[in-house]
């Protein structure tokens, strides 16, 4: 697997010093977060040539970036950006609401229009069941991947989310499969819905999940695809704090994927 960190934890600082701090914190993956508002370091229109060389100048590689919008001609601008840049991946969530058969049919059509846009581009769209949205748990997920044909979607497997779902995520592994295209990972405080707690609370191996089981299920599918790092809530936090947060997490993980094998 390629464990890597998504930038929004360095949502107060720049390109350049979030990729600095990524790959201090031992990290050799990275997804680029694009996410307007929350942590912007990359957008539409950006040069995408200065992106290749920060990332080249720090050793990472982008496996993914975070658009997390459902904005048509944000997302265009994204795909364009992302494929210019060698990124394979874009990441957002469904949209709509939870037990709403109407808002699930529309937000099934529009990741279709996506997915076709994205293959467009050239990258996938990754998709992910999201607490409150309309694509939400291990069944929403399957039934999105099932209703929508086009080559260029999958699913963003994120554990800390199907848990708050009522989901075990290491019986969704097996279930989704290939589908997982890849993955968000990070602990949480509670499996109930709600936030996903402090960034502190979502460092693996802090909260409630069973990590080690969750990793055990992705790599019994032979799951090798991006496992991102993805701590919301820090953008207030220091650069220090922010970075002792990425290294613990990058240490626990790491030694999880070493005792596996994967």
């Amino acid at each position: 697997m390629l464990l890597g960190m998504n930038t929004v934890i360095f949502g107060s600082v720049d390109l350049q010093t979030a990729l600095q701090h990524v790959a201090w914190a031992g990290y050799e993956n990275v997804e680029l977060s694009a996410i307007a508002g929350l942590a912007e370091h990359i957008k539409p229109g950006d040069d995408a040539a200065k992106i290749k060389d920060a990332l080249a100048a720090h050793n990472l590689t982008a496996t993914a970036t975070e658009a997390a919008t459902n904005d048509r001609e944000r997302l265009r601008g994204v795909f364009a950006l992302a494929a210019q840049v060698g990124i394979p991946i874009v990441n957002i969530g469904s949209g709509g609401a939870t037990g709403d058969e109407d808002s699930t049919k529309a937000a099934i059509q529009l990741m279709r229009e996506f997915a076709q846009m994205a293959g467009d581009a050239g990258v996938k769209l990754a998709v992910k069941p999201h607490v409150g949205q309309a694509i939400y748990n291990a069944d929403t997920g399957l039934r999105l991947m099932n209703e929508v044909s086009e080559a260029a979607i999958g699913l963003n497997f994120d554990p800390s989310h199907l848990a708050r779902a009522d989901e075990d995520p290491a019986l969704v592994a097996p279930r989704w499969g290939d589908k997982i295209i890849t993955s968000h990972f990070r602990d949480c405080p509670t499996r109930v819905p709600g936030p996903p707690g402090t960034p502190e609370q979502q460092i693996p191996g802090r909260g409630a999940l069973d990590l080690p089981g969750i990793l055990r299920a992705l790599k019994g599918i032979g799951y090798a695809g991006p496992l991102n790092l993805e701590i919301i809530g820090a953008q207030g936090y220091e650069i220090s704090r922010a970075m002792g947060v990425a290294a613990e997490s990058r240490g626990y993980l790491n030694r999880c994927l070493q005792e596996l094998g994967a």
